[in-house]
C-alpha cells in the first residue's frame, strides 16, 4: 500500500515569514492578492522537505469573502480561487524540474524514484464565512440551511475543480450534518477525487459532538467518498479515532487522511473571536506513531496548523522506515 505525505501548516508558515494574517478575515488567501510569491515560497519549502501533496492556499477563500473583504467581483473572486491552484501547480513544476536535474547528477544523494508531487484543493467548512473560528465547535449548524451550505460551497468547489486539482479536501468539518450535505453536493463533480475531513475534539467525537464513527458511516455508505480525513486536532486523538472506524475502513475499502495540528492548543482570546495557539510542538514525539497510523489505514499523512516543513520531513522519514520494514519482512518470508 502506497503512503503519501501531505504538506503542513501553510498559513502558519506564511505567518512565520512575517505576514500579519492572524486577524484578517481572508486569512492566508489575502496573499493571493498581495504576495503570491510568498505562497510559492511556502509550497516549495514543503516540497523540498518531502511532501508528495501540497494544498492550495484557499481554505478561507470564497466568492462572497473576496467581494466583502477585498472588493472583488464574482469573476475576479473566482480567478483568485483558481490562482491558488495555479500557484501550487507552478510550485510543483519548478520544484520538479530542479529535483530531476539534481537527481541526474551522478554525485547527487537525491534518488530518482520519487514521484511527481500532486496538488490538493483546500476548502474549509461553512464556518469560514462567519470568520469566528466556529469550525472548532460547529454550533453554526443550527443557523444555516442545507441550501445555504450548498450555495456557499458549490462555486468554491467548481472553481478549484476547473483549475485542475488532483485531490479536493473538504476539511476541518466539525459537524456530521454538514459533512452529509457536502457529500451529496460532490455528486455534481464526478471527476474529482475528494476527501471529507473532520475536526475532532477528542478521540471519539467530532468538534460538534457526534460520534466520529457515526459521522464517517454517514458519508461513506453510498460509496461516493473513498477518502476520509482527520485534521486540525491534537495528534493525541488520531490513533483512537482510527481505531474507532476499523469496521468502516474494511467494509468500504476506505483510505484515511490524517493531518493533525502540531499539538499546540488553540485558545480564543477574551476580547475577539480570533484565537492563538499555545503550548509545545509535539510532532517530534508523535512522528514515531506514524507506522501505527499506517497499520490502522492511513494512506495520506501530513500536518495541519503549526506544523512546519521540518515536521513534514520527520513524517517522511517514518513513512520511509515503515516501508523499509515491510519490505524487509517480505524478504524474510
Amino acid at each position: 500500500m502506497d503512503v503519501l505525505v501531505l504538506d503542513g501548516g501553510a498559513s502558519s508558515e506564511i505567518q512565520n515569514l512575517g505576514f500579519d494574517i492572524h486577524k484578517d478575515p481572508l486569512w492566508s488567501s489575502r496573499l493571493l492578492i498581495t504576495n503570491p510569491g510568498a505562497i510559492k515560497e511556502v509550497h516549495k519549502s514543503f516540497l523540498e522537505h518531502g511532501a508528495d501533496i501540497i494544498q492550495t492556499v484557499s481554505y478561507q477563500a470564497s466568492i462572497p469573502g473576496f467581494w466583502k473583504y477585498a472588493n472583488k467581483t464574482e469573476e475576479e473572486a473566482k480567478a483568485l480561487m483558481q490562482k491558488s491552484v495555479h500557484l501550487a501547480q507552478e510550485s510543483v513544476e519548478e520544484f520538479w524540474k530542479d529535483y530531476q536535474k539534481k537527481a541526474e547528477d551522478s554525485d547527487s544523494t537525491i534518488t530518482a524514484d520519487r514521484k511527481r508531487p500532486m496538488v490538493c484543493g483546500s476548502l474549509g467548512p461553512c464556518a469560514v464565512k462567519f470568520n469566528n473560528n466556529s469550525e472548532y465547535h460547529g454550533n453554526y449548524i443550527e443557523d444555516v440551511t442545507e441550501r445555504e451550505i450548498i450555495d456557499f460551497q458549490r462555486p468554491r468547489i467548481s472553481a478549484l475543480v476547473e483549475a485542475g486539482i488532483d485531490f479536493l479536501a473538504l476539511e476541518t468539518i466539525p459537524v456530521q450534518k454538514e459533512a452529509e450535505i457536502v457529500t451529496k453536493l460532490l455528486r455534481e463533480f464526478p471527476n474529482v477525487k475528494p476527501w471529507i475531513s473532520f475536526q475532532c475534539k477528542d478521540g471519539n467525537h467530532t468538534g460538534h459532538g457526534e460520534v466520529f464513527s457515526d459521522a464517517v458511516q454517514s458519508v461513506v455508505q453510498d460509496g461516493l467518498v473513498k477518502y476520509v480525513g482527520i485534521n486540525c486536532c491534537s495528534p493525541l486523538y488520531v490513533t483512537p479515532l482510527l481505531e474507532s472506524v476499523q469496521r468502516q475502513i474494511k467494509d468500504y475499502s476506505l483510505e484515511f487522511v490524517t493531518y493533525p495540528n502540531s499539538g499546540e492548543i488553540y485558545e480564543e482570546e477574551a476580547i475577539t473571536s480570533v484565537g492563538r495557539f499555545t503550548g509545545d510542538n509535539l510532532m517530534a514525539k508523535f512522528a514515531p506513531t506514524v507506522p501505527k497510523w499506517i497499520d490502522l489505514g492511513a494512506t495520506i499523512i501530513g500536518g495541519c496548523c503549526q506544523t512546519t516543513p521540518k515536521d513534514i520531513q520527520l513524517i517522511v522519514e517514518h513513512v520511509s522506515l515503515n516501508l523499509k520494514g515491510h519490505q524487509s519482512t517480505k524478504g524474510e518470508t
